[in-house]
């Protein structure tokens, strides 16, 4: 499917070149030439095919594996079934696998290690989880064990040599359609502590300036889930840290966060940008079952003060909700027309493991226990009678074009939304025709 947000980019003016091999057969070929005593593998839910995929193309070499990550921890026992994976690690993974490593090296038995669950024939041995670790004593990222080509990442139409920095581990929030808010669950077990921590401002300047001087890195990709959820000091002691370093960022936030002093004082130590969730037009539906509690004036007025401090925006919605109708998707379209934002972004709902609207949907039958959600999904994976998956998947492809076109338009990109000839024809005539309404629009280049 077409986007229309990608702005054109060159890889090649960073000498950057795309791969040609095949994926296992690289995989392959690591495995064998590095000869792994053990191989880790972190998957969400969307990836956990590709990586189930890799491991049985080096299956015969019988090397003990560990899989990691959001989907196994929210889904333990359908990864353990995997005839490929031996151990499972639910929550942080940085105590567990370093005690994993010690003990297949030593030869002592692991199926005591907490945050491990361990395949012992046709039982699985459950371990309680451990105290959330002191995010502070996190090293800085070996990024050397990497390609230096995989640091370049495109934003906005240029190339940058990127870092991902984690401020907070979790999030305060408690939005039904993410899994983030079931860590705190997980970590009730065994009485190990609250999940959702802060690193203090000077461990994220070491690791940022040990980075840039280290690296060369130019741009940093703040990966907190709920950047701005901070306290008045704690936003101040963030803007008197990063005026030191400058480099241009770019973070993930809510609209309650925002007001125009932090606007303003962003852009005065160069953020490049700001994600904002939008989700949902209808301020009923988007509170008692988003579970996000935000008023539409809350909404337009974080967009304005971000304009007003000349800071780009992307707006992030997200289409077919359980119980969603077509009507309801174009509350969140209308509520889109009222601010002003450079990049417009929907996405189907996807119906996550650990999450409330899973749960959710299979109360009301949309869904099946089996079903999941992968990186191939190309359609919305509720079955819904009164709203459609196709219906669905033409409203996604033409979102941005409601928002941003005149509502002259409108009959026409009813018409694109269909996949068929017809459409497809009236999609890209309409594509032309975005281009001038989402990109006229000049943002001073940031310092470097």
């Amino acid at each position: 499917m077409k986007s229309l947000q990608v702005r054109p980019f060159n890889l090649a003016e960073r000498g950057v070149t795309l791969k040609t091999s095949q994926m296992e057969a690289d995989f392959q070929t690591k495995v064998a030439s590095f000869r792994p005593d053990l191989i880790a593998i972190s998957v969400v839910e969307d990836t956990f095919p590709i990586g189930t995929r890799l491991l049985n193309t080096i299956a015969h070499l019988k090397i003990p594996t560990v899989m990691g990550g959001v989907f196994a921890t929210y889904a333990p026992d359908i990864a353990l079934a995997e005839p490929t994976v031996q151990y499972l690690c639910r929550g942080e993974g940085e105590g567990a696998l370093v005690d994993l490593c010690r003990a297949l090296s030593t030869g002592k038995d692991p199926s005591g290690i907490p945050n491990l669950w361990v395949k012992r024939g046709d039982t699985i041995i459950k371990n309680d989880m451990r105290p959330a670790l002191d995010v502070d004593q996190l090293p800085v990222q070996d990024l050397s064990v990497f390609d230096p080509q995989t640091l370049y990442r495109p934003l906005a139409g240029k190339i940058w040599r990127m870092a991902p920095i984690e401020t907070q581990r979790g999030c305060p929030y408690k939005c039904t359609f993410c899994n983030s808010p079931a860590n705190n669950d997980v970590y009730k077990e065994g009485d190990a502590g609250r999940f959702y921590r802060k690193r203090s401002m000077k461990h994220v300047y070491d690791e940022i300036t040990t980075l840039r001087d280290r690296y060369g890195i130019e741009f940093v990709f703040f990966i907190t889930d709920t950047f701005l959820a901070m306290s008045s000091p704690e936003f101040d002691e963030f803007i008197e840290m990063y005026s030191s370093i400058k480099l241009p960022f770019f973070m993930n936030t809510r609209p309650e966060t925002l007001s125009l002093d932090r606007a303003k004082k962003l852009k005065e130590v160069n953020c490049y940008r700001v994600n904002i969730g939008v989700e949902h037009g209808n301020q009923k539906f988007r509170r008692e079952v988003v579970g996000r509690p935000v008023s539409d004036e809350q909404m337009i007025d974080s967009f304005k003060y971000m304009n007003a401090a000349g800071i780009p925006v992307v707006a992030n919605n997200i289409i077919g909700f359980p119980d969603e109708t077509r009507e309801m998707v174009f509350e969140t379209i209308e509520l889109n027309r009222k601010y002003e934002c450079d990049t417009i972004n929907a996405f189907t709902f996807s119906p996550y493991h650990g999450t409330k609207l899973r749960e959710l949907a299979l109360e009301r039958g949309y869904l099946k226990p089996e079903d999941r959600v992968t990186v191939f999904t190309k359609d919305s994976v509720l079955n819904m009678p009164h709203f459609s998956k196709q219906e669905i998947s033409g409203l996604m492809k033409t979102f941005a074009l409601y928002v941003k076109l005149p509502k002259e338009y409108w009959p026409r990109i009813r018409m694109a939304e269909r996949d068929d000839d017809e459409g497809r024809k009236a999609f890209d005539e309409l594509s032309e025709v975005y281009k001038q309404y989402a990109f006229n629009r000049i943002v001073d280049e940031v310092q470097c």
